[in-house]
């Protein structure tokens, strides 16, 4: 035995009920429904059926799950997945003279409705019913997340850290019928404890994660090589990725395995960049489907499947090689059961590198079948191994660019985090005047309160400063957050005298409770001052 793989896939889409459809809104999660998380579940299905548990950790951030729950939403899928299969329709007939385009479009049309039978007949449009069926019957562990995937380190305010997570762990319990163990810190953005210039403590973000009783969570791989000792336990130089370590908190950290994970992000030196796989950016101007390969030249070939899959094979075999090679080499280095801990964003998988489900399936059949190797989600390698974990101090990190804030606080939208961190303070004044002053809110002060919370909660998440960093969408992120802002600001002028119907109409109210809409029943005392 040389050692253990973990791996997660992290999944989050940011809210867009109701806000956008295309290139920027509501399609996000249609094609991620479509692309990434059906394909993913019937392969879990299909190694289920074959007696295979990879044990794969999948992260479902809070804001999501609310997103597959809502009956609009799933309305909204079965759309899209009719106009998919008629364009799909159309090109096979438009190519009737192209067999080449002809074969990818009947790949398209074929797809589209095994995938839309799967979503309707399969999984009875229950995503998430089949993830928590999948963990009741340990083939895979699921994580929970911050609320709207808020960037914690920068949020001022001890308030608005504590509902993120607090929700994140509510929404958790009443998704999957269990407390979770694992959490995804949003961009794998830690910070340790800090000091107001006021000489005021502020918790360390595992803090906050060990009061709910989590037991682990994810950084960079920096967060560990540069970590500090407190407890030496094996006398080691510097803390290594290889294992798992426990900070003062009692929480357990890892940190990704940066040249493992990188075979397999990376487009350019990685498999999704191979000249044989589908060509994400390259679309049909008619249908807008996908009819080329990566190539690599000018003019690109048009894709073809089942060379593709030969691909799959060999990157997969490749991976498994990888990946043994490296625990070998640490287990002969004197680490005793050696651990890689490889985090992906989920969507990779079938959106960004199309053949990515396959290729993890391949991967876990061949894992399967190593007796060097074993496949562990990480909360039973707490279980295992816990108990011999050192322990460490960390600075603060993210998996983004520099391994720092660099992409979510820099002055090009700086300017986002102080409306942010003030409208934390006025959500708890609004419930600071209320406990003093009237004890419990009347029905309409309740949905004041609660839309409030909502509006706060979606302007928090760190979707914002990265579409402004990267420009993906700049313009849609910059009217999203001051969409989210202007509604609270008229929100919290209500909640000052909810008697004064004047200050928010019935039907502004009803407008904004129908777009912005998760967590019905949210409690907005979770958002009071946190002493």
């Amino acid at each position: 035995m040389s050692g253990v793989f973990a791996m997660m896939l992290h999944g989050h889409i940011p809210y867009c009920r109701k806000s956008g459809v295309w290139p920027a809104g509501e399609e996000w999660l249609l094609e991620a429904i479509n692309e990434n998380y059906i394909p993913l579940l019937r392969m879990l299905r299909r190694l289920q059926a074959d007696d295979i548990r990879p044990h794969l950790m999948i992260g479902v951030v809070p804001i999501l799950a609310e997103q597959l729950a809502d009956e609009y939403m799933n309305r909204r899928f079965g759309q899209y997945m009719e106009d998919k299969i008629a364009r799909a329709e159309a090109d096979v007939a438009r190519f009737r003279r192209d067999p080449a385009r002809r074969r990818v479009a009947r790949y398209w049309h074929q797809r589209f409705e095994t995938h839309y039978h799967a979503y309707r007949e399969e999984f009875d449009g229950d995503l998430l019913g089949v993830l928590r069926s999948l963990q009741d019957a340990g083939a895979i562990e699921v994580l929970t997340s911050a609320a709207t995937h808020g960037f914690l380190p920068l949020l001022e305010r001890d308030s608005a850290v504590f509902a993120q997570v607090r929700l994140g762990v509510e929404t958790y319990r009443q998704t999957f019928g269990r407390d979770p163990r694992g959490f995804w810190l949003p961009e794998c953005a830690y910070r340790p404890e800090t000091w107001t210039p006021g000489g005021r403590r502020r918790r360390a973000i595992d803090e906050w994660l060990a009061d709910e009783g989590l037991d682990y969570f994810f950084v960079e791989d920096v967060g560990i090589t540069r970590a500090d000792w407190v407890e030496n336990r094996h006398a080691e130089i510097v803390p290594t990725t290889f294992r798992g370590y426990r900070l003062p908190s009692g929480v357990a950290v890892f940190g990704r395995n940066g040249p493992v994970a990188k075979q397999v992000w990376s487009a350019e030196l990685g498999y999704p960049g191979d000249p044989h796989y589908l060509d994400f950016h390259s679309k049909d101007d008619q249908s807008g489907l996908h009819y080329w390969q990566v190539t690599g030249r000018e003019a690109k070939e048009i894709y073809d499947p089942p060379a593709a899959a030969e691909w799959v094979e060999r990157h997969a075999g490749h991976f498994t090689w990888l990946l043994k090679k490296t625990l070998t080499e640490a287990e002969s280095a004197g680490l005793a059961t050696p651990i890689v801990v490889a985090p992906f964003d989920c969507e990779l998988f079938g959106h960004w590198w199309h053949e990515g489900v396959d290729w993890l399936d391949r991967v876990y059949r061949l894992l399967a079948q190593s007796e060097s190797v074993e496949c562990l989600g990480l909360g039973q390698f707490v279980d295992r191994q816990g108990d011999d974990f050192s322990t460490i101090t960390m600075s603060p990190s993210t998996w983004g660019l520099n391994a720092d804030f660099t992409v979510w606080q820099n002055p090009e939208h700086d300017w986002i985090w102080p409306p942010i961190n003030a409208s934390s303070k006025d959500m708890e004044r609004a419930v600071l005047m209320l406990a003093e002053h009237a004890g419990d809110a009347d029905p309409r002060h309740q949905r004041i309160l609660r839309q409030m919370a909502r509006e706060l909660l979606l302007m928090q998440g760190s979707d914002w400063p990265f579409l402004l960093f990267t420009e993906q969408a700049k313009q849609y992120a910059n009217q999203r957050f001051h969409n989210h802002h202007q509604r609270f600001q008229k929100l919290a002028w209500a909640a000052k005298d909810p008697t004064d119907p004047d200050r928010i109409s019935e039907t502004d109210l009803r407008q904004m409770e129908s777009v912005d809409c998760p967590w019905p029943e949210i409690d907005y005392r979770l958002f009071g001052k946190r002493r």
